[in-house]
């Protein structure tokens, strides 16, 4: 009677309820009317400022040749080579795959299990191995200094023992043609330098506008407060605990061990925001009567498709898309970003 009486009292009185009613009162007396009090949330009433007006710098980072370098040298490190010394024995500049058992003065033995080490000669451990070669042993005591930085082990002295089981050297390629050759369809170094500019200058294209976009939402925010629904902050917490539910899993973590009352109380200021900023961006879109033409979503969904190599036809793939409610987020994102 609740649910029935409450929408009805609701669409004479002109309310849009965007939440369930919560009973607050209800009073039940033999030969009278009942009578009940509800509370529910309602789309905040959004006055928004003069945005016409707005005037904001966009900020983008400078691609200079230091910058370009910085890339080049880092696509360089990521190409290093580790090739198998056949002969020889560690030495400083090798990796040295290791079994490892420490036993720390008064504390339990701990063995740790192909630890790879760049070896620095200038290191106590370090130089304890120069010499060794593949599959030979080695027992020694290293005492840790009283100034340590890590306090558990300071002024302690700890038994080692060591076994190679790997040994390699590190192989960085020149930066030239032929590095730039292996990376891909380059001609030359040159080539390459073009490439990685291009993508440098769209990559810092792209920071600058969403950082600009944020200014921009921020500034609005601050001038056009409202209060948001508490059930719509609600959703939107939800859905982040959905993510991070995900995300946990995937690490092997069990979920129910997370405490979500913290976790909420984490994200409450993000949540209103994100729920402020769609009420703000919804006010500005209808305004300026934003729509989303349907060549735009078929477009999106089609660049989708290509993208995930979809063999479905485009028109099943989209009434399928359609019967789980997808089209209707597209459209909502496509349409945020023309606003």
């Amino acid at each position: 009677l609740v649910e029935k009486h409450f929408w009805k009292a609701a669409q004479e009185t002109g309310a849009q309820p965007i939440s369930h009613p919560s009973l607050e009162k209800l009073d039940l007396k033999e030969g009278t009317d009942a009578v009940f009090r509800a509370q529910f949330d309602v789309a905040p009433e959004v006055v928004l400022p003069d945005y016409k007006t707005l005037v904001l710098t966009k900020k983008k980072r400078a691609i200079d040749e230091a910058t370009i370098q910085e890339h080049l040298e880092g696509l360089r490190q990521r190409a290093t080579k580790y090739l198998p010394v056949e002969e020889g024995s560690v030495a400083t500049g090798l990796v040295a795959t290791c079994d490892i058992r420490v036993k720390p003065q008064g504390l339990k033995a701990q063995t740790y299990s192909d630890q790879a080490l760049e070896i620095d000669g200038t290191r106590p451990f370090d130089a304890e191995l120069i010499g060794m070669k593949v599959d030979e042993k080695k027992s020694f005591t290293l005492t840790h200094p009283e100034d340590d930085t890590n306090t558990v082990l300071a002024g302690k002295t700890l038994a080692y023992e060591v076994q190679v089981k790997d040994l390699r050297r590190k192989e960085v390629p020149v930066l030239g043609d032929d590095f730039a050759k292996d990376l891909g369809a380059f001609e030359n170094l040159e080539a390459l330098k073009a490439e990685v500019s291009k993508d440098l200058e769209a990559a810092s294209e792209r920071d600058a506008v969403s950082r600009l976009h944020g200014t921009v939402l921020d500034t609005l925010l601050d001038a056009a407060p409202f209060e948001v629904p508490r059930s719509m902050v609600g959703l939107q917490l939800d859905d982040y605990c959905q993510e991070f539910a995900q995300h946990v899993s995937r690490q092997g973590m069990d979920p129910k061990k997370v405490n979500w009352q913290a976790y909420r109380q984490y994200r409450l200021s993000e949540a209103e925001r994100a729920v402020r900023s769609g009420y703000l961006l919804q006010a500005i879109g209808n305004a300026e009567s934003i729509e989303v033409p349907e060549a735009d979503i078929d477009a999106e969904i089609r660049a989708f498709m290509a993208e995930n190599q979809v063999q479905q036809p485009f028109e099943a793939f989209k009434a399928d898309l359609e019967r789980r409610g997808n089209v209707t987020e597209i459209k909502g994102r496509l349409r945020t970003d023309r606003i």
